[in-house]
């Protein structure tokens, strides 16, 4: 599967190629210095011919995103980031048990590796995706401490990271996530079977234990399209009172 054949309607490839790359500047995920693969990169990933790279990288570079140093690389500029307003909830960590629950997937078992952290802990890394009916609903990269997994490392592969920490009883002092919309990257997309920068939501979670030290972090994608969240807010006045 090349790009080609996940492309929007109507858009030129090497507008997909140049929205890909866009979004990864705008959003920090490549910073101020971080250098391109270089085109015969690029054109074997994507699947696509060099001329149209060649356009894409010619469009950022006219935006102001991008800057091409000759035989060292293209180079991503410092660019304004636009500031996002936060909207903070207050909820109760059963809120996200509830909310998993709800979502009835399965988990399509992927591979598990050990990364030692700037703290001298071990972690094992995971990225999987959680089904739903069958099709891909979710992308998750899971960070877990590796004392945490092999109390139970078979149901940590198969199931979901969040309802097994529940079962074992695993105390949480401390739980946050962040919401954001994102869009789908060239692997994202074909992880999902949805086209090259479609919108997503992109779930940021992390729980900390009582000396806040991180027990699990994970990053998941949702399609924009297969998802909603609805908050129910309580009142001070019960129902029906006058």
């Amino acid at each position: 599967m090349n790009l080609q054949s996940m492309k929007r309607k109507a858009v030129p490839l090497h507008a997909e190629v140049a929205g890909v790359l866009r979004h990864q500047i705008m959003s920090g995920d490549l910073p101020p210095g971080a250098r391109l693969p270089a085109l015969r990169e690029l054109t074997e990933e994507l699947g696509v011919a060099r001329m149209t790279v060649v356009q894409a990288m010619n469009t950022l570079a006219d935006e102001g995103l991008i800057e091409k140093h000759s035989g060292r690389g293209t180079f991503v500029r410092k660019v304004q980031i636009p500031d996002r307003v936060s909207l903070q909830v207050r909820a109760e960590i059963s809120e996200i048990h509830a909310m998993v629950d709800q979502l009835e997937v399965s988990v399509r078992k992927g591979d598990a590796t050990i990364e030692k952290f700037n703290d001298g802990r071990y972690f094992r890394c995971m990225r999987r995706i959680h089904a739903r009916g069958g099709k891909p609903f979710c992308q998750v990269d899971i960070q877990l401490d590796d004392q945490v997994y092999e109390r139970a490392p078979d149901r940590f592969m198969q199931e979901i990271v969040v309802a097994v920490l529940r079962d074992l009883g695993v105390d949480i002092a401390k739980a946050r996530q962040r919401i954001t919309v994102a869009y789908a990257d060239f692997g994202l997309a074909k992880a999902l079977g949805i086209k090259v920068n479609s919108a997503v939501f992109k779930v940021f979670r992390e729980f900390f234990d009582e000396h806040g030290a991180l027990i699990y972090s994970a990053k998941l994608f949702y399609p924009c399209d297969l998802l909603e969240l609805e908050i129910e807010f309580t009142t001070d006045n019960p129902a029906g009172s006058a």
